[in-house]
């Protein structure tokens, strides 16, 4: 089960706090059905079937910039973020037919939007969501329907340096496909709201599939120790060492309409960000958030005592780390130059494109400069 694999994986101190139940507030409206979202430091990114915003959450009068807009026929299906870089799986239908051309995945530098996508990897299969650790992209895809119209739901592979794709999970469920996928502690988490369930498999070993029931599971997002989860109008949390799914945010405000009969609208996508959680509401255009300062990662950076970095020419190493941070790498103006998660397993950070000069990491509360 995952909450046995999450115990196994999840090593930090039991903190005591109470976290509350919280309405979710508007943040900001008018986007065109906002889904999945991710954030690069106080930047998020909400994605919709044609456009992709960007939104300044440090700014006291925010607004939803559209940074990409995809080309006739292409529609946004899920994204993740490596440092500048975003990388969106996009599927290539015809309405007028209702026939389908297969998905492509595509990068576009934040930094540059303006200078287009790059096309990295196409398939006739139907790609759902996907995921990056270093310089591989993880994505679910669908096999080719049977003379019954079911499908088989798998995690391929492929490298950002040699984009062949790799079939990593041959079936993790059938016809039913992937809202969302996380790597963490070097697992893969698939969310699977049409089945009710999230899987994991170690990257190592991935003929064990574990799962555990979750209601209407949409998006997952981890920040640290802590795995958040929107089911249905709920955000749930678990922590390590907890068997129990602590409620958070709720939605009781903004309403969907089944035939007639008004219901709770649901979450689609859910981050963290500082003590503030942001999550989507898909039909109703809106980005919505509940501010909670016991979720702040502040709570978990007392074992960053013992942390040091040292360079060389081509890689950044983060020592003494007893848990997951994120690490987030400045210039000296600023700029937000590359986001990594890092462990005691996995400390090394690639700088080998860095000019040469000064540079700040930020892990936590704590910062340290380094010169390359």
């Amino acid at each position: 089960m995952i909450k046995k694999l999450l115990f196994t994986l999840f090593s930090f101190a039991i903190f005591s706090i109470s976290y509350s139940q919280q309405e979710a507030t508007d943040y900001i409206s008018g986007l065109s059905e906002p889904s999945a979202i991710i954030n690069k430091g106080n930047i998020l990114y909400a994605q919709g079937p044609k456009n992709l915003y960007e939104i300044n959450t440090a700014s006291g009068s925010p607004t939803a910039n559209v940074i990409y807009t995809a080309a006739a026929n292409f529609y946004m299906t899920n994204l993740t973020i490596s440092g500048n870089i975003i990388y969106i799986a996009e599927e290539n239908y015809d309405e007028v037919a209702n026939v389908s051309f297969g998905c492509r995945i595509i990068s576009i530098d934040t930094n540059n939007p303006g200078a287009g996508i790059t096309v990295i990897y196409s398939t006739p299969q139907y790609v759902s969501s996907l995921a990056i650790t270093g310089s591989t992209i993880y994505f679910t895809a669908e096999t080719a329907p049977d003379a019954n119209d079911n499908f088989t739901l798998q995690v391929q592979k492929i490298d950002l340096l040699n984009p062949v794709a790799t079939i990593v999970k041959n079936s993790v469920t059938t016809d039913n496909d992937a809202n969302d996928l996380a790597i963490y502690e070097n697992h893969v988490y698939i969310s699977v709201g049409g089945k009710g369930k999230i899987y994991v498999f170690d990257i190592a070993d991935p003929t064990n599939l574990g799962d555990d029931d979750f209601s209407f599971n949409k998006g997952i997002f981890f920040s640290n120790q802590r795995l958040f989860i929107t089911e249905g109008n709920l955000i749930t949390m678990m922590t390590a060492n907890s068997s129990n799914r602590t409620t958070v945010a709720q939605n009781t405000t903004y309403k969907d309409n089944n035939n007639g009969t008004p219901f709770n609208a649901n979450f689609r996508d859910v981050v963290l960000i500082g003590d503030k959680l942001y999550m989507t509401l898909l039909n109703q255009g809106k980005v919505v958030t509940v501010q909670d300062a016991t979720l702040s990662n502040k709570e978990f950076n007392q074992d960053l005592k013992a942390v040091s970095v040292y360079n060389s020419k081509t890689e950044l190493i983060v020592s003494g780390l007893e848990n997951n941070h994120q690490a987030d790498i400045y210039n000296l103006s600023g700029q937000l130059l590359a986001t990594k998660q890092v462990s005691a397993n996995d400390n090394s950070i690639d700088i080998s494109s860095y000019s040469h000069g000064a540079y700040i990491i930020k892990l936590g509360t704590k910062s340290f400069k380094f010169i390359k």
